[in-house]
């Protein structure tokens, strides 16, 4: 008898859930009165989305329609809606596996849209295999969504260990593809490699491409940082060279090989030309690439909108100058030893050098050619100096001609009467890219936005501004400002674009049956306040982000939503 009247009690309950005054809404949120992007390049819309769950379910005139009422209303009027944007190549990995709940919330990066990161950056993976990577991810949540990838470095060291300052075996490529299957069965989208660093730099072509054949078999993608982007690798100085050297043509010629021996989809990851020497040198990518696509090479490119380059500030002096005399340089500037030998860099050691003429020669040929790299005297600008706080903002041009000292002498200065905590004595946020080349990249319809960044809590003096304003910076500057690109192409360059790059047909996108990762901004009032001088300067005209349906940005303010997923491939 208790159980006939449980039953009917329910089933009256039910009915009265299920008539027109109990009905469910039709959405859990409704954003309403807004221009929106459906991310593919073409033009907004005026129009209103509907979100259920994670999904994207209606867009059109929906507000005040019968059966599309919604649990929560946003008026987004006045506003541009996109997709949530996705960046191509982040640094987020390590923050977003660890326990820092304040980095897993990632607000740099959710503040300034981005709703979903890509990993395996430069070939490195944080933990070893994809699938304990994936569980750190899950373990604690994350604030917006990760895509993770192979890294190529990081299945070298697994095969070769400590002995990789050399070509692999065959049987060690065997190895490293197994791995390499294992990674992408393990839900990874692709392989990251970074040949300019070590252990990458010690491989052939033939080892990445033997790997990324594995790749094609799940239809992944690769991206690099290139060999080189300058007339030599970043490791290398002119006193260490033996024979030729690579420069950024040649990075470019083995991204665009790998992929047409390989079939599959490659990127030359954040692409820049470093240096006066290099300047223009987006011209000969572009023709490089232009033609190769032509042939059906699936070529493309990412890049973060500024002429600054590097995440943090530089010592200009090669690292070698403060070292004992003698000291074996050949390992380039990358040498492991530099850093890992207690007592090896002195000021002291410095002195000696400069002692001695044949020393002194090759150090100041070595720093002349990295003041080319960093862009110049006049864009190498002081961003830490304790001892004389007035030169901050100044750069080493103007202090050196204010001083009546060379360039050279200014920074051994520096390194003499700073601080000593520095070796250096300085901080120095180098300028080593053209407005130029940086519009050339970024004006192709293959060309990605991404930051190159990791997630920033505190303010850090010289740290790239990137951080914080990418995405602002696009819209705001290259977008808004000057003109040199449309917002329906800025938009595709940061959703629909990456995200077809690594595969994804959900993501990137804004209608019916994508998942719900959206931002609204407003066009008129974004600003890019993140500055060289104010690296960690706020987000502004982004007021709402959306991860997953759930509200991460509100009204401009953070909710601290640990709302993304890992987005496994296949899965």
């Amino acid at each position: 008898m208790k159980k006939v009247l449980g039953s009917a009690l329910f089933a009256a309950v039910a009915s009265l859930l299920a008539a027109p005054g109990f009905a469910q809404p039709a959405y859990d949120l409704l954003l309403v009165g807004g221009m929106v992007f459906d991310g593919s390049g073409n033009p907004a819309i005026r129009a209103d989305v509907g979100i259920r769950g994670d999904e994207v379910v209606a867009v059109g005139r929906l507000a005040g329609q019968e059966g599309h009422e919604a649990a929560r209303t946003i008026d987004v009027s006045g506003l541009h809606v996109s997709p949530g944007w996705v960046d191509l190549h982040s640094h987020a990995d390590r923050s977003l596996v660890g326990d820092d709940m304040e980095e897993r919330k990632a607000l740099n990066l959710v503040a300034q849209g981005i709703t979903t990161v890509v990993m395996g950056a430069d070939g490195r993976n944080p933990i070893w295999p994809i699938r304990d990577e994936i569980a750190a991810y899950e373990s604690q949540g994350v604030g917006l969504n990760v895509v993770p990838v192979v890294g190529h470095s990081t299945v070298r060291l697994q095969v070769m260990g400590d002995d990789h300052e050399r070509p692999a075996t065959d049987e060690e490529v065997a190895r490293m593809a197994e791995l390499v299957r294992e990674g992408m069965e393990d839900g990874a989208w692709g392989l990251g490699a970074g040949p300019e660093y070590r252990p990458a730099r010690f491989s052939e072509t033939e080892e990445i491409i033997a790997l990324a054949h594995v790749v094609a078999d799940y239809d992944g993608f690769y991206y690099s940082h290139q060999r080189s982007q300058s007339p030599m690798p970043r490791w290398q100085v002119p006193s260490i060279v033996d024979g030729p050297t690579l420069t950024g043509t040649d990075g470019m010629a083995e991204t665009i090989r790998i992929g047409r021996e390989t079939g599959i989809r490659v990127v030359g990851t954040h692409i820049k030309a470093k240096g006066p020497s290099s300047w223009g040198h987006s011209a000969k990518d572009v023709q490089a690439i232009n033609l190769a696509r032509a042939q059906g090479v699936q070529v493309f490119l990412d890049q973060y909108p500024f002429e600054t380059f590097g995440g943090g500030p530089v010592g200009v002096i090669p690292v070698w100058g403060f070292a004992p005399p003698g000291t074996d340089r050949s390992g380039g500037l990358d040498d492991p030893k530099w850093r890992r030998t207690p007592g090896l860099l002195s000021l002291a050691n410095l002195e000696a050098n400069l002692a001695d003429e044949a020393i002194r020669a090759e150090l100041m040929m070595d720093l002349e050619q990295q003041i080319d790299l960093f862009g110049g005297a006049d864009r190498l600008i002081v961003v830490l100096f304790p001892e004389d706080p007035s030169l901050i903002g100044k750069t080493v041009a103007t202090v050196a001609a204010d001083s009546g000292r060379s360039v050279a002498e200014t920074l051994i200065d520096f390194a003499r009467t700073g601080n000593d905590e520095l070796l250096h004595g300085v901080l120095i946020r180098p300028i080593a890219g053209d407005r130029f080349d940086v519009e050339m990249y970024m004006a192709q319809d293959y060309t990605a936005t991404s930051t190159d960044a990791g997630i920033a809590l505190e303010a850090t003096p010289g740290r790239h501004p990137r951080f914080w304003g990418s995405y602002t910076r696009k819209i705001a500057h290259y977008t808004r400002d000057r003109g040199l690109i449309t917002l329906p192409f800025m938009v595709r360059s940061s959703t629909s674009l990456p995200a077809a790059i690594v595969g994804m047909t959900d993501r990137g996108c804004l209608r019916v049956g994508c998942k719900a990762d959206v931002v609204a901004f407003d066009y008129d009032r974004v600003e890019d306040n993140a500055t060289i001088m104010d690296p960690d300067g706020p987000v502004v005209g982004m007021p709402w982000v959306l991860v997953n349906g759930q509200v991460a940005i509100e009204d401009g303010r953070s909710i601290g939503a640990l709302a993304g997923v890992v987005i496994k491939r296949g899965g």
